[in-house]
């Protein structure tokens, strides 16, 4: 796979990411607190024994996505490898604040490539909307973002990082794992930053 090939799969996951990076890092993302849990398990279709573990989620965003992960599977049944991948690229995701910068350091710290991120055409506004489909549908008759809408919303991110070589699983898991990709996408974005280039156009 090329690198146009590459960026065009992670536009549509760093577009997508915006919106699902603001579900996962409100204090209560699924509106559970205040909530009769039986109320809630008829609309989001989960067991209510994980209603309570999935209210009372890590603050820092590398634990909580650790936390989330598992209880998403437990809950709902969706692929475990596919919302591996998705996790990891969420929190690298997490350090850039304009799509250009996270679809670099995404190539840069999952696929140790350096990419031009402008866009390869392609239908990417398309491809973004099925991804976030099932939140939007959700937040539409539900009025909030519901467990198994999140779960395939994650799923769907990460199968389509599995379509890019290298990614066909999780490099590394759990809370350390994902800490330590977050510490290496802010170390490459810092290392992004500290660069300068001369009016003759040579790097220094």
């Amino acid at each position: 796979m090329d690198d146009p090939e590459v960026v065009a799969a992670l536009r549509p996951f760093a577009r997508a990411a915006t919106q699902l990076l603001a579900v996962l890092t409100e204090p209560d993302p699924f509106r559970l607190h205040g909530r009769a849990i039986g109320a809630v398990a008829n609309i989001d279709g989960v067991d209510p024994k994980y209603l309570a573990r999935l209210g009372s989620l890590p603050d820092e965003l590398s634990h909580r996505v650790a936390a989330l992960v598992p209880l998403l599977v437990a809950s709902t049944g969706v692929d475990r490898r596919a919302l591996g991948l998705a996790a990891e690229a969420l929190v690298v995701c997490a350090e850039a604040d304009t799509l250009e910068l996270r679809v670099r350091v995404l190539a840069a710290v999952l696929y140790d490539r350096d990419v031009n991120a402008a866009s390869v055409g392609g239908d990417e506004d398309g491809q973004t909307a099925w991804l976030l489909a099932e939140l939007a549908e959700a937040t539409r008759r539900h009025g909030r973002v519901t467990v198994r809408a999140l779960a395939v919303t994650i799923q769907r991110l990460g199968d389509l990082l599995a379509t890019i070589d290298g990614r066909a699983r999780p490099l590394i898991g759990g809370r350390l794992g994902l800490w330590r990709l977050r510490s290496r996408a802010r170390r490459w974005i810092r290392e992004q930053s500290a660069v300068r280039w001369d009016p003759r156009g040579r790097q220094s």
